[in-house]
């Protein structure tokens, strides 16, 4: 039985098409083993979000030359997708685009010489397979949807993934139905643009509403979303829903109208304040992170002060910052008034800190307060410790017991320690919920 790795960059959706490949190719006869191992073939989904993911891809590649050098090497994802080239003066063995992914079996077996057939077109013999596992992980990864059309200009995402395609919602929910049963309690929605949900008559919210009667699996977690998608009906199902997460993640980039404006965002700073403060007013126990991109081309001074201002006055709770990363055949790579990378650095680690700070106030308003933890399948970096993700998204580690890894236990949080919420008060397991029918 010829052994596949694999390895992923970048998104969760990527890390949810692994998932898909391995699954498919152990149908196909293939044994999926570590990436640390040696394998017959190594695929790396790769990512193009930011040079240092680029690089990334680049070392997998490396890496799995090293272990085996007469293993063969496929690879796919969107730096893959947009600058073949790069990739094949490494000596990979084949390139499959974003659209082809489901010929990987048919690729895989005849570069291993299993078999000479040619690979069919995925866009003329789709069919749809679904994850029944997401390997080492507590939470599983389910992709609802794929694609964007924002065309924001420092993104080469839109191109590299295409125009914004659904997946069916009998799939989704029978996928989650499946993962439920093989005992995952927590399912992360994931895509390109996931606000963008439309088929079967649904749109993002009658998504969730349906998954709410139909699943029965016990925490829904929703990916990142743009400001302008978080309307009066989404914000009271996150009120009103004990199984969707009071958690949301924007793509707000900039608290700054002059360069949302040339990034292209279709919003302004004040319009992603009031979405903050409305769902902050309707759902108390809510953590709200947040992505910016400090150092875009033409930031001055007052536009990043703009930014720490919108951070410091919101309800943001935790940021994910990236120094702006000039993307090759961007609108955002041509223009001029680049930022140095020193300013971008500097930049960087001013929101960070405040970030971390922001974060740390977060955390302290749940001490004392019950919390229902999702133990994760790892040990904390503390001997004595466990660790996994509340509701709401904080990091809690718990006394070590084997039993707990995959429960959902309730706790009360005692104090904050390097970031995470410590807890040795433990109050029992969580109750399945029960939703009102839609």
């Amino acid at each position: 039985m010829p052994k596949i790795a694999f390895a992923s960059v970048g998104c969760k959706l990527n890390r949810y098409e692994i998932q898909v490949m391995s699954e498919s190719l152990q149908a196909h006869g293939f044994e999926t083993v570590s990436f640390a191992a040696t394998a017959d073939c190594y695929v790396i989904n790769t990512c193009t979000v930011t040079s240092d993911a680029e690089t990334t891809s680049r070392q997998f590649i490396r890496r799995a030359k090293r272990r085996n050098p007469e293993a063969k090497i496929i690879v796919t994802g969107c730096y893959a997708q947009l600058r073949p080239y790069e990739l094949r003066v490494l000596g990979i063995d084949a390139i499959v685009s974003n659209r082809d992914k489901d010929t990987l079996p048919q690729i895989a077996r005849k570069i291993l010489g299993l078999d000479h057939s040619t690979p069919n077109n995925c866009s003329d013999n789709y069919k749809p397979r679904l994850i029944s596992h997401m390997g080492s992980l507590t939470r599983a990864f389910v992709k609802i949807q794929d694609g964007c059309d924002e065309r924001c200009t420092f993104c080469t995402i839109w191109i590299a993934r295409g125009t914004p395609n659904s997946r069916s919602s009998a799939h989704i929910t029978q996928e989650i139905n499946g993962l439920s049963q093989n005992r995952y309690k927590e399912v992360v929605l994931t895509g390109v643009h996931i606000g963008k949900y439309k088929r079967d008559g649904l749109d993002f919210v009658g998504l969730l509403e349906k998954l709410l009667v139909e699943t029965s699996v016990e925490r829904i977690r929703l990916s990142s979303l743009n400001p302008l998608e978080i309307d009066i009906r989404l914000i009271e199902l996150l009120s009103n829903s004990s199984r969707i997460c009071p958690h949301l993640h924007l793509s707000i980039q900039s608290g700054d109208d002059d360069i949302l404006g040339i990034m292209g965002r279709k919003y302004s700073r004040q319009a992603a304040f009031g979405v903050i403060s409305r769902v902050k007013s309707s759902v108390p126990n809510i953590t709200i992170g947040a992505d910016f991109i400090v150092g875009f081309p033409g930031e001055s001074n007052d536009n990043f002060e703009n930014t720490l201002d919108l951070v410091r006055s919101s309800g943001i709770d935790y940021l994910h910052v990236f120094p702006f990363s000039d993307r090759p055949g961007t609108k955002a790579s041509t223009m001029e008034k680049k930022v140095p990378i020193q300013i971008k650095l500097s930049r960087a680690d001013l929101l960070r800190r405040l970030g971390q700070k922001k974060k740390q106030e977060q955390m302290e308003r749940f001490i004392g307060k019950r919390l229902m933890v999702l133990v994760e399948n790892r040990d904390s970096k503390k001997d004595e410790y466990m660790t996994g993700l509340s509701e709401n998204y904080l990091r809690v580690d718990i006394p070590r017991r084997s039993e707990f890894k995959g429960m959902i236990l309730e706790v009360v949080p005692q104090r904050v320690v390097d970031g995470k919420l410590i807890t040795n008060v433990i109050l029992g397991t969580a109750s399945p919920k029960k939703e009102l029918t839609f």
